[in-house]
């Protein structure tokens, strides 16, 4: 047996780290002295910790952690990182965009030019649409992950063969965007309605729509948002429920993020 201080130095992590293991479950200490509360581990403890370091540094929460000790079934360690790789292939590929668009940005300061253009020209439409069922996910979540929700939605549609009829969309229902905890649903065009406990299609219903296309990197398109909304204004509609983005070509397309192409869609009706 070792003590939390030799298990701390064995493992490489701090006492306090692992008292906090111990409060969420994570990694118990196989004996507790009922007298002085002393924590002690045993040599077969070692590998769970070092699994824990191992997984930690390929991006798994406690939580999901937790789990796969909890099921110990090699099966699903290799199917979560499968996951974990997709997750950061796509974190990977939309750094590489961002440096493109920085390099390009950079070259556009050396000519003396503005790196945000605001003189685009939109041509907004009304369209009718049809309903059409979506598998998604909702969550409220940093944007900055909204690629593991893309990610999780195209998993189920893999994993219950579903087929893909359609664009990946993003539903915005914030009032007021919050960047760190957007309210958004990943939704993903498929074949067929499905439902399981944790996941299920849905129907995104049809009607009247006020619609832009944007091209340009993610980052300005506030730009076509405003035509739109003052469109909408103008022309004495109202929005009825949360706004939506199509994307048509974006990072998966391995073009320039100037290059990329966003629809937006506003469900609206006459005041």
């Amino acid at each position: 047996m070792y003590t939390i201080g030799e298990f701390s130095k064995i493992g490489k992590v701090s006492t306090k780290m692992l008292r906090h293991y111990d409060k969420i479950g994570l990694l118990k200490p196989e004996y507790i002295n009922p007298e002085n509360r002393y924590r002690f581990y045993s040599k077969n403890q070692i590998k769970d910790v070092l699994l824990i370091n191992r997984l930690k540094l390929y991006r798994f929460s406690l939580e999901e952690i937790r789990e796969v000790l909890e099921k110990d079934n090699p099966s699903y360690l290799k199917r979560k990182m499968e996951e974990k790789i997709s997750e950061l292939t796509e974190e990977i590929s939309n750094s590489r965009y961002l440096l493109i668009e920085m390099k390009d940005e950079i070259e556009l300061l050396e000519k003396g030019d503005d790196i945000v253009a605001s003189n685009r020209k939109f041509n907004i439409t009304i369209d009718t649409m049809k309903p059409f069922t979506v598998l998604s996910i909702r969550d409220t979540m940093s944007m900055d992950n909204i690629s593991s929700l893309i990610g999780k939605v195209f998993e189920n549609i893999h994993k219950y063969e579903l087929t893909v009829t359609g664009e990946c969309m993003t539903i915005y229902y914030d009032k007021d965007f919050d960047h760190e905890n957007a309210d958004i649903e990943v939704c993903v065009p498929v074949n067929r309605e499905y439902k399981t406990k944790d996941i299920s299609t849905r129907t995104i219903d049809g009607g009247t729509y006020a619609h832009t296309t944007f091209i340009g990197p993610y980052s300005e398109i506030g730009e076509g948002y405003a035509a739109i909304l003052d469109w909408i204004k103008e022309n004495d509609y109202e929005i009825i429920k949360p706004p939506y983005e199509r994307y048509i070509k974006g990072p998966g397309s391995k073009c320039s993020p100037k290059e990329f192409v966003t629809e937006i869609y506003f469900p609206i009706s006459k005041k």
